[in-house]
């Protein structure tokens, strides 16, 4: 924040700031003094100080309002004045500031009645229910809007798992309850986003925490910037981890993948997904919406690909092991997905079931399993196909990873044959894992060219 000599000629000047943000300075005259402007020109007064918290206790240095900058003679222009905040002169800002630290020094926090007259009224501020729909249709699914070239703009690959967010933890709790659907935005405080993300992180993990506190800010960092005086109660250091601990590593051993196979024969359609997230080494989502018709009697698997996609394995032969699970989950007019949900669309919701899953290992087991989730599945189907000799670059391109660099761009082959014998050494491994055999010597043995001239 910038320090400069504040004078009635330089606040008439002021330009306005981008949208949705405040431009900001401190006066060198008065100490604590700062002057804010926004988008609308909109010019406030405001004291930087410790102020007391409701126990008595002295809280860290925040902003509070002293009012909107309106000099006496206005010169033929229109300055914003917000209704409930006090107009005042550069004059007027400094004493009025002198006044404010003259109270804090004896211990009265001279801000309250002001504060609570400047802030919006909740009942009048539009409720998260209200602010998410027109988020999610303007940000997240680009209605209305086109590219340069006049073509409408692609929703955001993340719309599904947005709204996910937001239906399962935000707007309503995992059963269904009526979270902060009905709140206004205003109301929602720092204390209660933390409260929030304590009961996720006890429930579903602290990254799952993360992915809530990212689609909240965003949601919130949208409906700021068309907002004049709407703060988002989401400061820095809410994280609860940190990128180079979101970095997985856990892959399922071969005691876990039997353990995990007999537990998710019990578990309906979420097992036979969970055993083709392993089979397929494809990503969670591409699973979850497989759809009948996109997979041939031979077991061409034609993957959909979606706009802006980096990665897709775009076709791929499923193995023998993989198309038993497929061929056993119901076919009608009503069930076009492999894995149908119980409602139209295809299965969802996965913390439910993939507790009752934990729960069912670990009485296999008899210990608790160390901590994984689906994703870690498809990593130990890339590790499990290194041990079963599938060559690194054919193994990235089953997964769909986008391959980098000049290969990518001028490689342009399928690899068709060559990822379908890889799915088929992956099922043959997994097989063997759950016979306890595991004869991955065997198989490297075979790929050795005789030796010639003996």
């Amino acid at each position: 924040m910038a320090t400069t000599k504040i004078s009635d000629p330089w606040l008439r000047g002021l330009k306005a700031a981008k949208p949705g943000k405040w431009d900001e300075w401190l006066d060198k005259a008065e100490t604590g003094l700062t002057v804010m402007v926004n988008s609308k020109r909109r010019i406030r007064f405001c004291l930087i100080a410790r102020f007391p918290r409701e126990d008595g206790s002295i809280g860290n240095p925040v902003r509070r309002v002293l009012g909107d900058y309106q000099p006496r003679d206005s010169k033929d222009r229109v300055f914003v004045i917000r209704k409930g905040v006090p107009a005042l002169t550069l004059d007027e800002a400094r004493q009025k500031a002198r006044e404010w630290k003259s109270a804090l020094a004896a211990g009265v926090d001279p801000s309250r009645p002001l504060e609570e007259n400047a802030r919006e009224s909740p009942e009048s501020a539009p409720t998260v229910g209200e602010v998410f729909g027109e988020f999610f249709k303007r940000h997240v699914m680009k209605e209305g809007q086109k590219d340069r070239s006049g073509q409408p703009l692609a929703p955001l690959r993340s719309a599904d798992e947005i709204k996910r967010i937001f239906d399962h933890y935000i707007l309503a709790d995992l059963d269904g309850n009526d979270r902060w659907r009905d709140r206004p935005i205003t109301s929602i405080t720092r204390k209660e986003v933390t409260g929030l993300l304590d009961t996720i992180s006890d429930s579903s993990g602290a990254v799952q925490a993360d992915g809530v506190l990212a689609q909240l800010s965003s949601m919130l960092g949208w409906y700021a910037a068309r907002e004049d005086d709407f703060v988002s109660p989401i400061v820095r250091g809410m994280k609860r981890t940190k990128i180079s601990e979101r970095k997985r590593k856990r892959i399922l051993s071969d005691e876990e993948i039997r353990v995990f196979w007999s537990a998710t024969a019990t578990q309906g359609t979420f097992g036979a997904f969970c055993r083709s997230l392993l089979l397929t080494a494809q990503r969670r989502e591409k699973v979850r919406v497989m759809h009948h018709d996109s997979i041939a009697d031979d077991g061409l698997w034609r993957i959909d690909s979606e706009q802006r996609e980096k990665g897709n394995a775009s076709s791929i032969r499923l193995s023998p092991q993989a198309m038993r699970i497929i061929r056993k989950q119901p076919i009608t007019a009503t069930r076009p997905y492999v894995f149908q949900g119980r409602l139209a669309g295809p299965i969802n919701g996965f913390t439910k079931d993939k507790a009752a899953l934990d729960a069912k290992m670990a009485e296999i087991a008899g210990y608790p399993i160390a901590r994984w989730v689906l994703h870690d599945l498809r990593r130990t189907a890339k590790t499990l196909m290194a041990r079963a000799g599938v060559p690194r670059d054919i193994s990235e391109r089953v997964l769909g990873h986008a391959i980098e660099g000049v290969e990518g761009v001028y490689d342009q082959y399928n690899y068709f044959d060559e990822k379908s014998e890889a799915l088929k050494k992956l099922g043959k491994l997994v097989d063997q894992i759950l016979k306890g055999t595991n004869d991955t010597a065997a198989m490297r043995k075979q790929r050795r060219v005789p030796a010639t001239g003996r």
